[in-house]
């Protein structure tokens, strides 16, 4: 890793050339100074690099699963400290960034790089917890777990607080991505999720009054819209604070200011803002299912990696799946994303079981691999479907077939996870088996196209 890393330093200008560096589940996200001085060719050719993805705000370099040893090494190597790591913008940066011209693919790759940046050090605790959900639902189905047990409810105590709590750990997240104090970002949201304030919603009042102001009572658990409004707000005030008043009143005023000021605002402002938008977002992907299941289960499975591929799976996932999951405790899109993975395992093995190099050969094994046991699939898109399009044309025709089966069947998850083989409990309920059977049709389906179209091997393919 050490040598790779340095290579990628030299290819993208040197380290006076990256401004900020962070990684997701495969791909490093650097933001550069100028551009001109990459060489992409050659960071394409460098051992150990899968592809590259050059967006108008981010420059990624996709590596596969030990990405964080390659952004460690980074580090070490530069002088990029941990604030980079969650892409803070320096003064002179966004002095920059005002000059260049604003268009929409900017403000939405923006838009992206502060989703993924937020809620890349979540993915393991979603994992986790939505492993031990599938595996007690699964218990419990199978007469292994009482469901009425207080083992059974201490466990999905366990599994579902991370949901029931989640505007907290997205404050955290989001304070640290907008350069803000995340114990008041804590607070502040805490406010909202108090025994006093839910008992309301459970009572189903409508609203209080605050200083004669209307207060909507809405029920933020699980909703992670109002969160990311909400501290980026407090960010915006305790920047302006920070620059008017004397370094001797930081640690008592602004505190005091920001919970005085942000708590009612949050209440009558911000929450239902964002709880507006959050139910809109729902409720407009729900029409768009409940109208008609099968045609959106095969729209969402036949284009999910090409969504992976350009890293804007995240917009679905963190604005409609995860706040659905968290509030109703399942979501249907998880399901049919699910068969893009399935379906490009499948063309992969059609790649093993063709392709006469044994390089192409060992790759595919580690690609197929790495969507079973951890539901990546970057490697298989970048590694063998971008450099071969068949695989990858084949990978979403017959994750499409595979989407529309489980449209058919109303299949949906209970958790968010990556679809492979380790996270099928995750799944377990009445669907459990058209999930199944929907997997099976993905990976056979693509299978069979890719050996039927075949694909072509170049020379420098073999070589790699």
């Amino acid at each position: 890793m050490e040598k790779l890393a340095k290579d990628l330093i030299k290819f993208m200008g040197g380290e006076q050339n990256i401004k900020t560096v962070t990684h997701c589940a495969t791909r490093l996200r650097t933001e550069l100074k100028d551009k001109s001085l990459v060489d992409t060719q050659k960071i394409r050719d460098t051992k150990g690099v899968m592809g590259v993805v050059d967006s108008e705000s981010t420059f990624q370099i996709v590596i596969g699963t030990n990405v964080n040893e390659v952004y460690e090494e980074i580090i070490k190597r530069t002088e990029l400290q941990e604030k980079e790591k969650i892409n803070i913008r320096h003064e002179e940066d966004v002095k920059e960034e005002k000059k260049e011209q604003n268009t929409f693919k900017r403000y939405f790759n923006h838009f992206l790089e502060i989703v993924i940046s937020i809620f890349t050090p979540l993915l393991p605790l979603f994992a986790g917890a939505g492993l031990l959900r599938g595996f007690t639902i699964l218990a419990t189905q199978i007469g292994v777990l009482n469901e009425d047990s207080n083992t059974n409810l201490i466990l999905t105590l366990a599994a579902t607080s991370v949901f029931q709590f989640l505007p907290l750990l997205v404050a955290i997240t989001a304070a640290r991505r907008f350069k803000t104090s995340p114990y008041i970002a804590l607070a502040i949201m805490g406010a909202l999720l108090m025994p006093d304030f839910l008992a309301l919603v459970e009572n189903e009042t409508d609203s209080i009054s605050y200083m004669g102001v209307p207060v909507p009572i809405f029920d933020y658990s699980g909703q992670v819209i109002p969160a990311i409004l909400t501290v980026w707000v407090q960010s915006k005030l305790e920047h302006f604070m920070k620059g008017k008043l004397v370094q001797s009143l930081h640690m008592v005023v602004i505190p005091t200011v920001l919970l005085f000021l942000l708590v009612p605002l949050v209440a009558i402002v911000i929450g239902p803002i964002g709880n507006y938008l959050s139910i809109l977002s729902a409720q407009g992907v729900d029409l768009v299912i409940s109208s008609n299941s099968v045609i959106a289960g095969a729209i969402i499975g036949g284009i999910w990696n090409i969504f992976i591929m350009f890293g804007i799976h995240w917009a679905p996932n963190t604005t409609v799946v995860i706040p659905n999951i968290a509030s109703t405790g399942e979501s249907s899109i998880i399901a049919y994303a699910a068969n893009a993975n399935f379906g490009m395992a499948g063309a992969v093995l059609a790649v093993f079981l063709r392709s006469k190099s044994k390089t192409l050969q060992s790759f595919s094994i580690t690609s197929i691999t790495s969507v079973f046991l951890s539901g990546i699939v970057e490697p298989a898109i970048y590694g063998l479907g971008v450099k071969l399009k068949t695989p990858l044309v084949a990978g979403c025709v017959g994750a499409a077939i595979g989407g529309a089966f489980m449209g058919f069947f109303n299949v949906v998850g209970y958790a968010f996870v990556f679809g492979g083989l380790t996270t099928i409990p995750a799944f377990a309920g009445p669907t459990l088996w058209a999930y199944i059977v929907g997997l099976t049709i993905s990976f056979v389906s693509a299978m069979v196209l890719t050996l039927i179209l075949g694909f072509k091997e170049s020379n420098n393919m073999e070589e790699e």
